[in-house]
C-alpha cells in the first residue's frame, strides 16, 4: 500500500520530482505504516479502557492492567500458531504499547490519548530520544528500504532524465511541475 501512497503523492503539483520523504514532510504526512501502527495503538486503548466489547478477549494484560502480554504466553498452542500470531493486533502492538508512559496510556478518552500520543512523540523527537523502538520510528525503517544509500544522487539522474522524457513521467504518473517553492 505505501506505493498507492508514493504514486499519489507525485500527482500533486510541485512535489512530483521531489524525495518521498520530503514530500511527507511538506504534505504533513507520514507512512502507512506508521499511521497503521498509531491506529493499533488507538485501538489497545479503547480495549484497555472497556471502551469496545472485543477488549476483554483480544488482549491478555499483565497484572499492571496496562502493559500487554504477549498471548503466545497466555496460551499454549503449537508453534505454528504462535508464529502466525505474531502478525496479528495484539502481537504487532506489544513492544510500542508497553513503552508508552502511563500518563498517556491512562487517559480519560480517545481523544485525549491521541492528544497525549501527539504530544509525547513531539517530546521524544525534540529530546532525541530514539534510541527506543518507538512507534514513529517504523517510518524510517520504510523511508530508509524505499529511500536506500544513493538516492538522492540517482532521484536527481532520474529527474533529468524526466525532465527530458516528458512522456514517460507521465506514463509514470509524474508531475513535474515545479515553480521552485519547496527546493
Amino acid at each position: 500500500l505505501e506505493s498507492v501512497q508514493r504514486r499519489f503523492t507525485r500527482l500533486i503539483n510541485e512535489l512530483g520530482i521531489l524525495p518521498y520523504s520530503r514530500r511527507l514532510e511538506i504534505l504533513n504526512s507520514t507512512t502507512l505504516a506508521e499511521r497503521r501502527l498509531r491506529g493499533d495503538l488507538i485501538e489497545t486503548f479503547k480495549a484497555s479502557s472497556g471502551l469496545t466489547e472485543y477488549g476483554s478477549n483480544i488482549f491478555c494484560f499483565g497484572r499492571s492492567g496496562k502493559n500487554l502480554v504477549s498471548n503466545s504466553r497466555c496460551n499454549n498452542g503449537s508453534t505454528k500458531v504462535r508464529n502466525l500470531q505474531r502478525s496479528f493486533l495484539p502481537e504487532r502492538v506489544i513492544p510500542y504499547w508497553n513503552k508508552l508512559p502511563s500518563e498517556v496510556k491512562n487517559s480519560e478518552s480517545v481523544l485525549s490519548f491521541k492528544i497525549k500520543l501527539e504530544e509525547f512523540k513531539k517530546r521524544c523527537i525534540t529530546n532525541s530520544m530514539s534510541n527506543d523502538s518507538y512507534f514513529w520510528e517504523i517510518s524510517d525503517i520504510v523511508l530508509s528500504k524505499i529511500e536506500g544509500n544513493n538516492y538522492v544522487e540517482n532521484k536527481v539522474k532520474h529527474n533529468e532524465y524526466l525532465w527530458f522524457n516528458p512522456h514517460v513521467a507521465k506514463k509514470r504518473f509524474i508531475n513535474l511541475y515545479n515553480t521552485g517553492m519547496y527546493e
